[in-house]
């Protein structure tokens, strides 16, 4: 991939950095707080991440490509498979990997002093190692602890399991401890120009991101009754001097969930299709029209073809 930054190679680093971790431990709201845009789907439901996402994070010394993944889990389900593959491929060729955990919620010292990670925090950390690539440990949610002195013994444990490059404490929400994890990020770049135009926020084209803004909103409407069962399929997308024309398929897997998406006398599909046209026109700069079908595909979180069709292939990428 050639270089778009003036910048000598002397002066100038880059590298590729795989933030990876456990669901739900603020993958995806960390990534778009260190790049200044929403462009990763954060939500408060673990495995809404389902593929590698490439963030550009450029600043006036370096550029990171942030390589966006799924959270690391037990799989069981052909879906849940691909998105832990994802997770380890995206951890395997990259400069530096961000081991996100979640900071436990401790009430005193003698409790700091007695916590261990959980097995799935130890899986996950027995794989990352296992790639043999250098991690930082990035302690996320950090804000959530009242007294600051109940973060070291935290970051003592953690340690013993494993010899890190440093430990970052940080509230991606609130800002803390994103200035100490760039210079961290910073320090252990390779020399080397920029791989994408600074004013590039991410790898995907707008299909991608219209599919994930409508499956984002999806999750936000209708919460816990259909976290995981949907998929987004854009069929079209058209750009005219009048805006964007967008007509996408929403897959389900049982026909009772396409009720819950369309709503009585298509008040939720309306409610939907609002919400994710606005955001769709916030990110693009331009009006959009949106159109949603909803389809049943019964069985196709289980069904490898089907998670093909539907966009989830088991594919390597070419890093550069």
């Amino acid at each position: 991939m050639s270089s778009t930054d003036p910048k000598s190679s002397d002066a100038y680093r880059s590298g590729f950095v795989a933030l990876c971790g456990r669901p739900n431990v603020g993958k995806s709201t960390l990534l778009n707080a260190l790049i200044g845009d929403r462009v990763a789907l954060a939500t408060r439901f673990p495995q809404t991440t389902r593929e590698r996402m490439l963030g550009i994070w450029s600043g006036e010394e370096f550029q990171a490509v942030l390589v966006d993944t799924p959270g690391i889990h037990r799989a069981k389900s052909a879906l849940n498979k691909f998105m832990v593959g994802e997770a380890i491929k995206g951890a395997r060729d990259v400069d530096l990997v961000l081991m996100l955990a979640e900071m436990p919620n401790i009430p005193d010292a003698e409790a700091a002093a007695q916590w261990e990670p959980g097995p799935g925090a130890k899986a996950a950390l027995a794989s990352l190692v296992e790639t043999g690539r250098p991690i930082v440990l990035v302690l996320t949610k950090c804000d959530m602890v009242k007294d600051r002195d109940l973060v070291l013994p935290i970051i003592e444990t953690w340690q013993r399991h494993h010899d890190f490059e440093t430990v970052v404490p940080t509230s991606a929400v609130k800002g803390k401890g994103l200035d100490v994890l760039e210079r961290e990020v910073l320090a252990r770049l390779p020399a080397g120009p920029a791989y994408y135009d600074r004013e590039q926020l991410s790898d995907k084209d707008m299909r991608w991101h219209a599919s994930e803004i409508v499956r984002g909103t999806i999750f936000a409407k209708l919460r816990d009754e259909l976290p995981y069962a949907c998929a987004v399929v854009v069929e079209r997308y058209k750009e005219t001097e009048a805006g964007d024309r967008i007509h996408a398929t929403v897959h389900v897997d049982k026909q009772s969930q396409k009720g819950m998406v369309i709503g009585k006398k298509a008040s939720m599909i309306k409610d939907i299709s609002s919400q994710a046209r606005e955001r769709i026109g916030r990110l693009t700069g331009r009006p959009c029209q949106l159109f949603l079908d909803v389809k049943v595909s019964p069985g196709w979180t289980e069904d490898p073809k089907q998670l093909e069709r539907l966009g989830y292939a088991d594919h390597e990428e070419d890093r550069g």
